[in-house]
């Protein structure tokens, strides 16, 4: 979001091009509205937020959005329009047409009935506006042809007008006792039933004021006409203009305007984009979105009860958390990169900036590089790292490995001193009259008044080495303390030693920079957060049970004597006793900030330079309101049935819902609904609710009086709210007269079961006993006789595995004998070669007849005399003394045909891998080839298009070139992926992660590409934050994979995404209302290549891979992924991902 305004009045600086931002929100929490075009917005007293649309009314608590009722809707036949009453009552009416009221917005809406006397003429605008509150209300509705007016409780009147003279009413205010009335024509007053035009004083306005509003927070009243706002002491006085010449120069259907205040700051908008004038600037603010949303004005604007600024335009809504930040590089071209390094202050309002790449000054009149190396952009070898001026006419900075550099400021020079040793530098300190320079080996000491040549000459390396008793250390920064000694700050080590050395010159500690509060106490910037050195002894620093555990890189007291530490996270801002967090949720450019680049300018402003450019923190900026969130009780529901009175539930209806409502809309600080059940339990959270119902499953009998409060992550906490009381009755069971009856009814009982179990014990149970077994004997019997008949597998009956007693029809089959034939032979006749006999089934019978009943199977090809068959032996010994021998039961199964299409099948499988590694390697081959001259193509295209910003026609021809070559790269990263996962070389790497703000991060920039689209991307975690271990990188590219396919086929309505747990499983869906699948389709749609609209008549871009990659990647993590889908209505996907 751009704000036109040159940063003169921000810090001395004029930077052409420059694009300053403030951080908004194009998604406010719990607004999901149909339409883009808002047209008006209020705020109820209960802290939900009204839209007036294109497509009607509709109202958010900050968890949903509602419309209003369709019996309501239905009854206006126009444009539907809203306002707030004094009395906080909304007012719904046609915006045009025949004249329409009604009142309500708390449950019932009660329609007024306007008189019989109303013109039949046709309004193009209507307008309704209301002074007053309780009794003294009075209410105007103006339709160009009629004023209608009437006072609370009283008569309504009527006064037909002409529109020359008037024109249309715009606004309608009391002060002093005195009404007035704001028309396009003038200012008018109305006394018994009678307009009177009243005359301004003071300067001449160009055109009569649309509004006159006074602000109780300076005293001043504002008079917002076309193209001007002015002010004065007193109304109609009109003495100086606060702004002119801010309306946008075209034509507009209708004047969209408004005036409203925050403190003392001033919000007002004519056919024009929002701006703010405040006492505390010299020029008004422009917040402008046309950049943005393309809106080249806005509808309307509010500031709410929590400090949140709303912006409703015709391409859609936006909320401000704070001004306090004002932003700059996102889409800058006066920037030598996005990446600010660094930050150095030359004085009388001029800057350095450093980057990877070189150094820039910024000056009141231009912008000038006055270095940049050859090295790629982006390349850090000579990263600017930190800037320090010596007070003497030079800006020393440490540059990596281009060593110490120079710049002399009369003359603009700059100059390097390159390292000794191999050594980067990582920081200069000027200090006094001494350079301190620090590498990751060394610390030089270099005197100011000594020639350069010397610069690397003094080195305190033996001193660090003395302390530290090692040589494995990485310097980073080198200061100087009050008490003379020199502060080191080095890298930690895993198994770090003392966390402090220190003896009478030096001092060292871990981190990245230190800050030395008072002569006892040092605040110390570490990997592990901020800690304070005291009394010899490092500890976390903590404020108010507050401390800071994020990465600590820079360290800052400004004049104000605030604390600044800068993080990965963004800064700390320490300063009253309170710590406050500032990121890019609520404005700041980025998170992540950069050592070197936190500093205060000359008019006490803090410049924090991060990755993504910088953010100028205006301490005069009034801070949002920081309010607490609302919440109400509405009732319980027991069976669907509203309770709103004190009641008893018999204990069969114990499961209750508790209606409520949660209002808030600050999206920097998670919502949290606080409950408990009396006010002796403790509290329970629900975290982000997602909707207004609590349930109360089985609660235990017992009396209860449901407590409510809302607030942001446990503070700023609301007021308590409660139930009405209620109570659980004890159930049946529990209750004296039941449990005695139960007693005596169970003595009863066991007396008589005692008797006649006692009676019939003896002959019943031995009846049964030999009625069993004689029953499994027979059974047994006759299932083995049906088994050794009809069994198509060999089976004899041998003594010691040499005599046959008997054998099965199949065995005679076999080896072609007679059963009685066999009955009389030994087993060694049976094969040609004796030799096989001792070899294998004499030893193999002493096998089974030690292994008892456990049996023995091996295969082996058997040379029986009518020759060698590929056979399965088992055997098992079923009777030990049978005839004073063992008796063994031998299974033979002819396996010839399994064995012969096992080896077919071995080769088939040969001939197929080897024929998959060739296509993978081809594959790999030839994709990497294309992508290198690829990679240069879009490279030179981005080139040409930054170097022809003037030239529309040659950038819209190379847009098509960039779209098409990256189209093309996307399909080859797409082959690439599947061949690596076809010839195994995609590894599964595994490491814990919060789930729900891992899934947060991959989805952000995808919500963008549905925004684009028109589409509405809703994610919803079923589950509070929760911790698993999983493969990043392969669940962002099925979560891209799924996503992106529901974007690109869904040309209306939305994607819901939902994340749930169950046991030890991710539970992911993506739903879409899209294009769908057919049945037949879906049977192949996770196979390569494939996609169901096909040659001429295809209607989507894409390779078919997406899907069959995402398959693959769920089989490496054993999971599971479906698919169901109707064509022309949709599909969902649904994932069950192990959290192992």
């Amino acid at each position: 979001m751009r704000i036109v305004a040159t940063i003169f009045f921000c810090f001395g600086l004029a930077i052409s091009g420059y694009t300053q931002n403030f951080k908004y929100d194009p998604q406010p929490k719990g607004v999901e509205l149909p339409v883009q075009n808002v047209i008006q917005i209020e705020q109820d007293t209960l802290g939900r937020m009204w839209f007036s649309t294109s497509l009607g009314i509709f109202y958010s608590d900050g968890i949903e959005t509602y419309p209003l009722p369709d019996t309501i809707q239905e009854e206006f036949n126009n444009q539907i329009a809203i306002h707030r009453g004094g009395d906080g009552h909304m007012w719904i009416y046609n915006a045009s047409g025949q004249p329409k009221l009604a009142k309500g917005g708390y449950g019932n809406w009660e329609f007024i009935d306007l008189g019989t006397n109303i013109s039949d003429k046709l309004s193009n605008k209507i307008t309704f506006q209301t002074i007053g509150k309780g009794n003294n209300k009075k209410y105007f509705l103006d339709t160009g042809y009629q004023l209608i007016f009437w006072e609370e409780n009283g008569p309504i009147g009527q006064l037909d007008r002409d529109m020359e003279v008037f024109g249309m009413m715009t606004s309608a205010n009391s002060y002093d006792g005195v009404d007035y009335l704001e028309f396009t024509k003038g200012v008018f007053l109305l006394n018994d039933g009678r307009m009177e035009k009243a005359q301004l004083s003071g300067i001449p306005l160009p055109t009569p004021p649309l509004m006159m509003k006074k602000n109780e927070a300076d005293g001043n009243y504002y008079f917002l006409g076309k193209d001007y706002l002015a002010k004065g002491k007193e109304p109609l006085v009109p003495t100086e203009f606060v702004a002119k010449d801010f309306s946008k120069d075209q034509f507009f259907v209708q004047d969209s305007y408004d005036l409203f205040f925050h403190q003392k700051s001033v919000f007002y908008h004519f056919n024009s984009q929002l701006f703010k004038a405040s006492e505390k600037f010299s020029f008004p603010l422009m917040i402008d979105l046309e950049d943005e949303l393309r809106a080249y004005s806005i509808n309307s604007a509010l500031m709410d009860r929590e400090g949140i600024l709303w912006v409703g335009t015709s391409r859609g809504l936006v909320n401000f958390n704070s001004l306090v930040f004002q932003n700059y590089g996102l889409g800058q071209t006066s920037l030598m990169s996005e990446e600010i390094t660094a930050i150095g202050n030359i004085g009388n309002g001029e800057y350095l900036f450093g980057f990877n790449n070189g150094v820039q000054k910024y000056s009141r009149l231009s912008v000038e590089t006055i270095f940049r190396d050859s090295n790629p952009e982006g390349n850090p070898t000579d990263r600017i790292v930190n800037f320090s001026n010596d007070g003497k006419g030079n800006v020393w900075f440490s540059s990596n490995w281009a060593g110490v550099g120079r710049y002399a400021i009369g003359t603009g020079k700059v100059e390097f001193f390159e390292p000794i040793n191999e050594d980067n530098i990582s920081s200069v300190v000027a200090e006094n009259d001494t350079l301190i320079i620090t590498g990751p080996q060394h610390v030089y000491i270099y005197p100011l008044n000594e020639p350069s040549s010397k610069i690397y000459s003094n080195d305190l390396r033996s001193e660090v080495l003395e302390l530290l008793g090692h040589d494995y250390f990485y310097l980073r920064k080198t200061g100087k303390l009050s008490d003379g000694r020199y502060m080191v700050m080095k890298a930690s080590r895993l198994a770090s030693e003392k966390p402090v050395h220190f003896n009478e010159k030096l001092m060292i500690a871990d981190g990245f920079d230190f800050l030395e509060v008072s002569p006892d106490s040092i605040l110390l910037g570490s990997q592990k957060g901020l800690y304070v050195l005291t009394d010899q002894k490092v500890k976390p620093f903590e404020l108010n049970g507050k401390t800071i555990t994020r990465p600590v890189f820079g360290l800052l007291k400004d004049s104000k004597k605030r604390l600044w530490v800068g993080s990965d996270d963004g800064v700390f801002l320490i300063d009253d006793n309170e710590i406050l967090h500032f990121n890019e949720r609520n404005g700041l450019v980025g998170n992540e900030t950069n050592r070197g680049a936190l500093l205060e300018t000359g008019s006490g402003r803090i410049m924090i330079g991060t990755l993504k450019g910088f953010s100028l923190f205006f301490s005069e900026e009034d801070f949002p309101d920081q309010g607490s969130p609302n919440v109400y009780y509405q009732h319980l529901i027991s069976d669907n049935e509203v309770i709103l009175e004190e009641k008893e539930f018999p204990s069969t209806q114990n499961t209750l819902e508790v209606k409520y409502n949660a209002i808030g809309f600050n999206q920097a600080r998670e919502l949290w609904v606080h409950y408990k059940l009396s006010s002796e339990d403790n509290w329970k959270v629900i975290k982000d609710p997602k909707t207004t119902t609590i349930f109360l499953p089985n609660l235990p009998y017992g009396d209860y009086q449901i407590e409510l409060m809302a607030s942001y992550e446990g503070e700023q906490s609301s007021e308590i709210v409660k139930s009405q009381k209620f109570s659980i009755s004890k159930p049946i069971y529990l209750k004296l007269w039941f449990i005695i009856l139960c007693v005596i009814l169970l003595i009863a009982l066991g007396i008589l079961i005692n008797t006649f179990y006692n009676q019939f014990k003896t002959v019943g149970v031995l009846q049964t006993a030999f009625a069993k077994e004689s029953k499994e004997k027979e059974i047994a019997e006759v299932q083995f006789k049906n088994v050794w008949s009809s069994s198509k597998d060999g089976l004899i009956l041998t003594l010691d595995g040499e005599k046959i007693v008997t054998a099965n029809p199949s065995f005679a089959n076999l080896v072609k004998k007679d059963i009685s034939e066999l009955e009389k032979s030994n087993v060694v006749d049976l094969f040609s070669d004796r030799s096989y006999f001792d070899k294998y089934v004499n030893s193999f019978a002493r096998k089974v007849i030690k292994k008892s009943s456990a049996g023995l199977t091996f295969e082996n090809s058997v040379p029986w005399k009518t020759g060698s068959v590929e056979m399965e032996v088992y055997s098992v010994l079923i009777q030990e003394d049978f005839q004073g021998r063992n008796l063994i039961l031998s299974v033979f199964r002819d396996i010839s045909s399994k064995k012969a299409i096992e080896q077919k099948m071995r080769d088939a499988k040969e001939k197929a891998e080897q024929a998959n590694r060739y296509k993978t390697s081809m594959l790999s081959n030839i994709s990497h080839e294309i992508r290198t001259p690829l990679n240069g193509i879009l490279g030179g295209t981005e080139h040409i298009m930054m170097m022809n910003q003037d030239n529309p026609i040659l950038l819209s021809q190379l847009d098509i070139i960039q779209q098409s070559g990256e189209r093309l790269l996307s399909t080859i990263n797409s082959i690439l992926d599947m061949a690596k996962i076809e010839a195994n070389k995609m590894q599964v790497v595994y490491s814990e992660a919060d789930i729900n703000e891992f899934l947060k991060s991959v989805i952000a920039p995808l919500k963008n590409l549905a925004l684009k689209k028109g589409l509405k991307l809703h994610t919803e975690f079923l589950q509070e934050s929760f911790k698993g271990n999983i493969d990043k990188r392969f669940l962002e590219m099925i979560i891209n994979n799924l996503v992106s396919n529901a974007i690109k086929y869904t040309d209306q309505g939305g994607i819901n995404v939902a994340v749930d747990k169950k046991k030890n499983n991710l539970l992911i869906s993506v739903e879409d209302s899209g294009v769908g699948m057919s049945e037949e389709f879906l049977n192949k749609a996770f196979q390569p290549f494939e996609q169901e609209s096909t040659g001429n008549d295809r209607l989507y871009e894409g390779t078919g891979l997406g899907l069959n990659i995402t398959k693959s990647l769920m089989a490496l993590l054993n999971g599971e992924i479906h698919i169901q889908s109707v064509k022309n209505s949709g599909t969902l996907v649904t994932l069950e991902i192990p959290l192992t």
